[in-house]
């Protein structure tokens, strides 16, 4: 299954212009297929291109609405 880093940043870029704020509930869709085939390389590769989604796009609460303005401001609430 290798692949290589560069190849997963490039689906996660992939993944991001598709299904924009959406990016991370798509590949972890994709990723439970690949349980459900028993396909463990595509799990492992799918498991690296939702974390590299998540690195790019951050990840709980405090990101919710980021970019919409509408989702809880916990950053904010905790200075």
């Amino acid at each position: 299954m290798p692949t290589s880093e560069t190849e997963i940043d490039l689906l996660a870029r992939a993944m991001i212009d598709r299904h924009g704020i959406e990016a991370a509930k798509a590949a972890a869709d994709r990723l439970n297929v690949m349980i459900d085939r028993g396909d463990w390389d595509g799990r492992d590769r799918w498991a690296c291109i939702v974390h590299a989604i998540h690195q790019t796009q951050g990840v709980g609460p405090a990101f919710l609405g980021r970019d919409r303005g509408d989702g809880p401001q916990i950053a904010s609430r905790l200075t």
